[in-house]
């Protein structure tokens, strides 16, 4: 991975240092007080400062500590790997078992389709090496992914990168496609994406240990949403090549899983289909049947990521597995609750979400628990069929869009629902503008710490 270094010999040290801690900083480094007074370098929070030698050779960096408050002030060195001049670097401060600034670092030297060598360079310890290198090859894996155009990301191309991607880690990969849905028993997935020149299909991974715990991790693929027959007007469908976002990053909390060698029994299902108008589109008011049984009435086709979720989820909960994960970008009632940047979940397990929501500020990837809420489920019931797919309310919209997922889990006692927006408008500066791997940092923590028995 060209962006750390291995060896931190003729390295120039970045030290992170506070207001506070000038005074002590100018009694320990007498010769650069007059440049630092002479620059007005005041440490105030990403502030950053070269300190040259007496040739002009960059001798020091200094970088204003974030503030304590600032939810991602370990992530401060993505404006670190941005600005400084090609040189090696590495951090004279950060305790040896902290990730995140090294992640933060190779964040900002991210360049979606871009092929030139990164010039400035961070040295990486032995001790956290494979972690984070495999933790930002999952993450960079992610962003590609979603900020794929449409007309290159397509259903058949997806499903190759998919497959290219997890060939050679030792993975077990089928792909069910186009009718052979239908004579494999996924009608939704099949129904939403047969529209489309580019056939839907079904991806299904497995790697790991059988005899280990099972995870069923499953990601939203609408490799673009047009809305349907039921149409998104232009401003909505601008950002809709991202409708893959949560099967991009379920991918890459796989990929940390396989990567990081976790001790667990893995499966993956990506449904993967384009949401796009012709004459044989599904319409508002068709009855759908579904894997599980239940019969679907469509109240509104620009809410099909649920469907082929829900396809998905009944044969995941088949098997019965110890915890099944899925992420979508599902609604725009999530971002209205709370906006771009926290990913709300909803989990059937109290414990589960208690620890979830530690994990994630003590790794500074914000998810925030919502409500799973019975009254509101009855709102899906309908008349003429088990299921309507979409309600017409315009309260609580999240939820209701979780409460559907949940009737297709059954069996399986531990499901947590993420209705993730996986993509970053430029509010968070700590990551570059684009496609967000949001939330699975989080995950893979909580994955390692309650399911990994080696």
């Amino acid at each position: 991975m060209n962006i750390f270094i291995h060896n931190k010999k003729n390295a120039i040290p970045i030290t992170i240092i506070g207001k506070n801690d000038l005074k002590s900083y100018f009694k320990k480094n007498l010769s650069h007080n007059n440049w630092i007074k002479q620059n007005q370098f005041t440490a105030q929070p990403g502030e950053i400062l070269i300190i040259p030698d007496t040739n002009g050779k960059i001798e020091a960096v200094l970088i204003g500590e974030s503030s304590k408050d600032n939810p991602y002030s370990e992530l401060f060195a993505s404006k670190l790997s941005k600005s400084l001049p090609a040189n090696n670097y590495y951090f004279t401060n950060v305790t040896t078992y902290n990730h995140l600034p090294y992640i933060s670092w190779a964040m900002g030297c991210y360049k979606y389709n871009k092929t030139e060598n990164i010039q400035s360079k961070l040295f990486l310890p032995d001790e956290i090496k494979s972690d984070v290198e495999n933790t930002v090859k999952s993450i960079h894996f992610t962003m590609d992914l979603i900020n794929h155009p449409a007309n290159i990301l397509n259903t058949d191309y997806f499903a190759e990168l998919i497959k290219k991607y997890f060939s050679d880690k030792n993975c077990k990969i089928n792909e069910i496609k186009g009718e052979d849905l239908l004579k494999n028993n996924f009608p939704l997935i099949y129904e939403v994406g047969k529209a489309s020149e580019y056939e839907p299909r079904l991806i299904d991974i497995t790697w790991g240990n059988k005899n280990k715990p099972k995870i069923t991790l499953i990601g939203k693929g609408v490799t673009f949403d047009t809305g349907g027959l039921d149409i998104k007007p232009s401003s909505g469908m601008l950002l809709m090549k991202k409708d893959m976002g949560g099967a991009a990053n379920i991918l890459g909390l796989a990929s940390m899983i396989i990567l990081n060698k976790l001790d667990v029994n893995l499966r993956v299902l990506i449904p993967i289909v384009e949401n796009s108008i012709s004459g044989n589109s599904f319409r508002p008011g068709d009855i759908l049947q579904s894997r599980s049984g239940l019969s679907v009435e469509i109240g509104n086709t620009d809410a099909e990521g649920r469907l082929i979720l829900a396809d998905s989820l009944s044969l995941a909960d088949e098997d019965n597995p110890d915890l099944i994960i899925d992420m979508a970008t599902l609604t725009g009632a999530a971002r209205v609750a709370l906006g771009p940047e926290i990913v709300p979940f909803f989990s059937t397990n109290v414990m589960i979400a208690q620890d979830l929501q530690k994990i994630s500020n003590d790794l500074q990837d914000p998810v925030w628990q919502m409500p799973f809420f019975v009254p509101y489920s009855k709102w899906l019931d309908n008349d003429i069929s088990d299921i309507n797919n979409s309600p017409n309310t315009p309260f609580a919209g999240s939820i209701v869009a979780a409460e559907f997922l949940k009737r297709f889990v059954k069996k399986t006692k531990n499901y947590i629902h993420f209705d993730v927006f996986s993509w970053n408008t430029g509010t968070n500066s700590s990551i570059p503008k684009g496609g967000a791997a949001q939330g699975i940092r989080s995950i893979y923590a909580f994955i390692k710490n309650h399911y990994n028995l080696s």
